[in-house]
């Protein structure tokens, strides 16, 4: 069986490199950097792994294959990892190179915890 001309196209000739793939590089850079943030954040166990699973609504198998980067979240996935993962979203906004998102995003997270200690400051201290 022959290939036809377009299939020749995705063919090295004459010793040329392939051609880069942008989006096979950043599913494999994706998926190394969901596994280290996923660890950072709630270890890789196998207690861990069936608590990811549940919060997220997957598959333990899933998430172990996230964690040994076999595979990485589908778009889907990603958001729900997002959800539930300050770790995860930073490496993502990282990833597409979003660093004021992510420095507002680690802000804001701030913002809500200092006025989460005021508020208990405040009631510990009583009325006036």
């Amino acid at each position: 069986m022959s290939l036809s001309k377009r299939d020749r196209k995705d063919r090295s000739v004459d010793g040329k490199s392939f051609p880069i793939d942008p989006i096979a590089e950043i599913k494999a850079t994706l998926a190394i950097e969901v596994a280290d943030a996923l660890r950072r954040e709630f270890g890789d166990g196998p207690l861990q792994v069936k608590r990811m699973a549940r919060l997220m609504g997957v598959n333990p198998r899933t998430v172990k294959n996230w964690l040994q980067t076999d595979n990485g979240p589908n778009g889907a996935g990603l958001v729900v990892l997002m959800r539930h993962s300050k770790a995860v979203t930073d490496a993502v906004l990282m990833l597409a190179d979003r660093h004021i998102e992510r420095t507002a995003a680690k802000e804001a997270v701030l913002r809500r915890e200092l006025r989460s200690m005021l508020r208990d400051l405040l009631d510990h201290l009583g009325p006036d």
